[in-house]
């Protein structure tokens, strides 16, 4: 049997909008009112239809999350912060994985404005111009992750990238090692070219002059890190140390200085950076960078919940969240 709202605020003895009201939480209920509501619906096990709650409340409940690669560890770490979070707070999660393809992005965003989401999280270091323009031109509220706006256009959230490869670099140079190559992502992205610029800043602080050759601008994965490391470890004039963009990039370094008959760190150190579990599981154990993954998807959440609330009138909120270097045994200290 299928029930309306009328039969639960006429066995809960109440009117029609106080069932609303508890429903939609759109107004206060004293406590003794909701439980009463709320063992009706159980009872009956209403319920309410959610297109017409969408067009009445003009809230879905419905927060659309954009990422680019759901098979990688640092994403999935990421969307399990999100979803915790918005889940608390009565919101479900609908997650659309993009391969990082611009047309899916936005094939995506369009859906998503069309189901009345309530808003979006996208994972980027780098907004595209189209999806600036689309939330130009929809009023939809939006967190970039993992980005840091220069330009103060959107809210986002991210950790100090510069500081952090700075703070990398400089943990290698005080282990001794002054020949540091670089395993860069795209540099077409705002935060590699950050992390890159902290590489050279902590380079030039501590008097070390910059090798171009040493830099492999390629992607954040273990086939960049294989790739760039096998092409590296071929040269003469290898390097004692590489800082890479990320834990898997890292990962793919080690395995190649393996198979270029190298041993890690004896021979070469290799620095990571994210920390994702198989950081610390790995052979051998990867000194890294760590970036609070799990905060930045409940950060991200905290913020866009904070935009629904406001509707529009609160401004851009820029967040930067903590980084460590986590020791392990990845990285030795030089001797003379």
């Amino acid at each position: 049997m299928s029930y309306t709202i009328k039969d639960v605020a006429r066995l809960a003895d109440v009117s029609i909008a106080t069932v609303s009201r508890v429903l939609n939480r759109s107004k206060p209920v004293s406590p003794k009112i909701r439980e009463k509501v709320m063992k009706v619906v159980d009872e009956l096990g209403y319920n309410p239809n959610p297109v017409a709650r969408t067009l009445i409340m003009k809230e879905s409940m419905l927060i659309g999350v954009l990422i680019p690669d759901v098979a990688n560890t640092f994403i999935s770490m990421f969307v399990g912060g999100i979803e915790k979070e918005l889940i608390q707070h009565g919101y479900t999660t609908l997650l659309c994985n993009t391969n990082g393809d611009t047309e899916v992005e936005l094939r995506y965003l369009n859906l998503l404005s069309e189901k009345y989401v309530d808003g979006v999280i996208l994972l980027t270091s780098a907004p595209k111009p189209e999806q600036i323009e689309f939330f130009n031109k929809h009023d939809v509220p939006v967190i970039f992750s993992s980005h840091t706006d220069k330009d103060g256009r959107f809210s986002c959230i991210n950790i100090d990238d510069y500081q952090a490869t700075y703070d990398a670099t400089k943990y290698l140079i005080s282990l001794g090692h002054r020949s540091i190559a670089f395993f860069s992502g795209p540099m077409e992205y705002y935060q590699t070219v950050r992390r890159y610029d902290g590489y050279l800043q902590a380079l030039a602080d501590h008097g070390i002059e910059y090798q171009e050759g040493w830099l492999f601008d390629k992607d954040y994965n273990l086939e960049s890190g294989y790739k760039s490391g096998m092409e590296l470890f071929a040269r003469d004039d290898r390097p004692t140390a590489v800082c890479c963009v990320s834990d898997m990039v890292a990962i793919g370094a080690i395995r190649a200085a393996e198979d270029s008959g190298l041993r890690v760190p004896e021979d070469v150190s290799i620095m990571g950076f994210d920390d994702i579990p198989i950081a610390g599981a790995y052979r051998p154990k990867i000194t890294t960078v760590r970036q609070p993954v799990y905060e930045l998807g409940s950060g991200s959440a905290q913020m866009l919940l904070t935009q629904i609330r406001e509707k529009g009138t609160g401004s851009c909120e820029s967040k930067v969240l903590p980084h460590e270097i986590i020791v392990r045994e990845s990285c030795r200290a030089l001797t003379d």
